[in-house]
């Protein structure tokens, strides 16, 4: 196969990319004559740059420019029209799961079924899950009173099943199921265009916003899936906020918690997770708040550094600690475990360590045993410090209330030490099992332990000294 206009021919550049081991999922000519070659996040990215310059140019390319696309932008797309306007023209001579072609045509269908419809049409949604394209319309412009304009209806069902035939021609397999009504599914959706994106200001929100959820491109269509060095998912899905409150007995006394955990993305890699809230005791109370920062596989591990400070009024007990954290991901079960030291002048000063099994019933159940240790490190007559606990969290998926889960937790430790537990937490941010929440989100948090020291210690001194 020769050139075509002085550029080589899709046979030579295909060939010359499937040789770089490298997420490369697209190439595409741009009106200027520029090959375009897309990669999805990789490491070392100058060497996998160099890589596909000299791949492509020893396959006659002059004009080559190579773009990555990390996953903050392939992750939660405003619509599926911006996102594919990323991959330059339309010339496309490197695609080997045919997504960007797929992803172009439906954008292509939605443009016709827009002009063809225009005020009858509410917004165009591709739910990747269902394989299936949504045409939402305007109920107000197709029904009288109780009665639906059947035969409006019925144009409007061949209208988008024209757009849909045009658009896939080459390929009809490919085209997706298309579904024409009044309302969107309880799925994972994505607009199809700028304009069916949903604005806060929409007096439609409330009855759609529930159910939008971004969606990763790999989900979408399966973009950078073309090789094994596919990058790994982000250290954080997405920035999320966590709410947290229990009430329950502490050595027979009246307790309660409060907390919020705020969780983001410092980059592809790694996170950082902010965090605070407070405790009480009978009338006893103290305060406490904790930053992570950590790097995270969602498939494998986290390993991370913590510091966190804690405050009660009573017996004016303070304590920092800092240390770091590590999370083994296997399928349901998880391990995890924390080591550091706690600095003190009133409990002293110790090291201190935990470990945790977490056993995943089901992604929206988790049992969580383990136990927790300080150790007497200066040697000031303190006693070692031991905690044994069993914590039960279970999501039930509320469609109203998609974030809430309930648990509950119990704690035993020495000098007769013992609390029970149970609470509410609710979980911001795009629909998940608690199982994903847990791994790709926020991390577990260092103030739980950290307040459960100072109560223990607490305790010792009201049973010496009287509260």
């Amino acid at each position: 196969m020769g050139r075509v206009e002085g550029r080589p021919s899709a046979y030579l550049i295909a060939s010359a990319l499937r040789a770089v081991a490298a997420p490369i999922f697209a190439a595409a000519w741009s009106n200027q004559s520029e090959l375009l070659v897309h990669v999805a996040a990789a490491p070392r990215r100058s060497l996998v740059r160099q890589q596909i310059l000299d791949a492509v140019r020893s396959a006659g390319a002059e004009k080559v420019r190579v773009r990555f696309h990390n996953a903050a932008q392939l992750h939660a797309p405003r619509s599926l029209e911006r996102l594919v306007a990323r991959f330059g023209g339309d010339d496309i001579v490197y695609d080997p799961t045919e997504a960007v072609a797929r992803a172009k045509a439906l954008v292509s269908a939605g443009r016709t079924v827009r002009s063809s419809l225009n005020d009858k049409l509410f917004g165009l949604y591709y739910a990747p899950r269902l394989r299936t394209f949504y045409v939402a319309l305007k109920a107000a412009n197709l029904v009288v009173g109780e009665k639906i304009k059947v035969a409006e209806l019925a144009n409007v069902e061949f209208a988008v099943v024209d757009a849909m035939r045009a658009a896939f021609a080459p390929c009809l397999d490919d085209c997706p199921a298309v579904r024409v009504g009044f309302g969107l599914p309880q799925a994972h959706l994505v607009a199809v265009d700028g304009r069916s994106v949903v604005r806060w200001t929409s007096r439609f929100t409330a009855a759609t916003m529930r159910f939008w959820k971004p969606v990763t491109l790999a989900a979408l269509f399966g973009f950078g899936m073309t090789t094994a060095a596919v990058a790994r998912d982000p250290a954080v899905s997405e920035t999320n906020l966590k709410l947290s409150g229990s009430g329950g007995q502490t050595d027979d006394q009246t307790s309660w918690t409060a907390g919020a955990a705020l969780t983001a993305p410092l980059g592809q890699f790694t996170g950082v997770e902010l965090e605070a809230g407070g405790f009480g005791v009978d009338n006893d109370t103290g305060y406490g708040a904790g930053a992570h920062i950590f790097t995270r596989d969602p498939d494998k591990y986290l390993l991370g550094l913590f510091a966190s400070y804690a405050k009660e009024d009573h017996f004016d007990l303070q304590a920092e600690q800092v240390g770091a954290e590590g999370e083994l991901y296997m399928q349901q079960i998880s391990l995890l475990a924390k080591a550091g030291y706690q600095f003190s002048e009133k409990l002293g000063d110790k090291a201190f360590g935990s470990i945790d099994l977490r056993w995943y019933a089901t992604d929206n159940f988790a049992i969580t045993g383990g136990g927790s240790f300080q150790q007497d490190v200066n040697n000031q007559g303190h006693q070692n410090v031991k905690q044994g606990h069993l914590q039960a969290e279970f999501m039930p998926g509320l469609s109203a209330l998609p974030g809430l889960a309930f648990d509950v937790q119990g704690v035993i430790g020495d000098d007769d030490y013992h609390s029970v537990m149970g609470g509410l937490t609710y979980y911001f941010g795009s629909n998940a099992s608690l199982k994903d929440r847990h791994r790709k989100q926020d991390p577990d948090s260092s103030l739980i332990n950290l307040f459960q020291s100072v109560e223990q210690e607490r305790s010792r001194l009201a049973a010496i000294y009287g509260n």
